[in-house]
């Protein structure tokens, strides 16, 4: 294989971009990239950065190019970083990058942080990037609180972190001075605690004891029609009703949908009725919640 098919090959690796510096290592020399520019084989993008013409233009194309145009250490981040790792709320187009505290040139059409501080890195489709605790920590300045605490949702939710290691980075890299911290501490809170449920079950059943409402039987085991056995959050079996807490990982895939959906219309097939609450609504409204139930168990099924 010659220089210009492993330098050809490299570019599809990187969504079609390579750097002067990783052609010159393969074999190109300063006049074949002139001449391949001048032949329209490559285009320059940034000073030294080509695309090859050896993928179709995309949005990663354009971010690995700024990132390889802002030099050693520049990394994607903020909302391109939200991006790359799969949790952010829309299909941002922006470009944007962290990178030293230096006089580096800005690549055009990019928006850059600089920061004096280490920066935990990784890599997504090839393209360095801050990590997930990192990139929590930097949106938690841009976004408003309802958008953090989905997006923080969507990432435990996904596994690609989890509370205690953003706690950990928080505890790290969200000293004073550091925009966000605040706002991500107190939604880590939220969320954290309501991504298995378990913590809005206890508050739920505490609420219910405070209210007087008629006690229900936890995790009732109830046989389904198809010989499978259930075990709900909260049933009264007197009156045929169940009650259930979501957390943010309830539907977290299509099959759990699924076999939820199933699993409730056995139970409706059953006779049962059924109430759902999101963990936040508890946490949040519990009153309204109270008053939801009060009604669910007093509106008795007419013969």
């Amino acid at each position: 294989m010659g220089w210009d098919q492993e330098i050809r090959e490299l570019a599809r690796a990187h969504h079609g971009h390579v750097d002067r510096a990783s052609a010159l290592s393969l074999g190109a020399t300063e006049e074949t990239i002139r001449w391949q520019i001048l032949m329209s084989r490559w285009r320059s993008v940034h000073p030294g950065v080509y695309d090859l013409n050896v993928t179709p233009p995309s949005w990663e194309g354009r971010l690995y190019a700024a990132v390889l145009a802002a030099g050693a250490d520049a990394l994607a981040s903020h909302r391109s970083a939200l991006r790359l790792w799969g949790v952010e709320l829309t299909q941002t187009q922006l470009v944007e990058l962290t990178v030293p505290y230096d006089d580096r040139p800005v690549p055009e059409g990019a928006i850059v942080h600089r920061t004096r501080r280490r920066v935990e890195a990784a890599e997504v489709a090839g393209i360095p990037v801050t990590s997930v605790e990192r990139t929590l920590l930097d949106v938690a300045a841009l976004l408003p609180v309802t958008a953090l605490e989905r997006t923080c949702a969507a990432a435990i939710r996904q596994g690609i972190t989890d509370g205690d290691r953003v706690a950990r980075h928080i505890g790290t890299y969200g000293g004073r001075g550091v925009r966000g911290t605040r706002k991500l501490r107190s939604v880590l809170a939220m969320v954290a605690d309501e991504a298995l449920g378990s913590s809005a079950e206890i508050r739920f059943a505490q609420l219910l004891r405070r209210a007087a409402i008629p006690q229900p039987v936890p995790q009732l085991q109830i046989a389904l029609g198809d010989g499978r056995h259930v075990y709900p959050d909260f049933a009264w079996p007197d009156l045929r009703k169940i009650v259930e807490i979501d957390g943010h990982d309830a539907h977290s895939t299509p099959e759990r949908l699924h076999d939820d959906l199933v699993r409730q219309n056995l139970l409706l097939d059953l006779g049962w009725e059924m109430r759902r609450f999101s963990a936040r609504r508890v946490r949040r409204n519990p009153e309204e919640v109270l008053a939801e139930v009060r009604r669910f168990l007093t509106n008795l099924k007419q013969p």
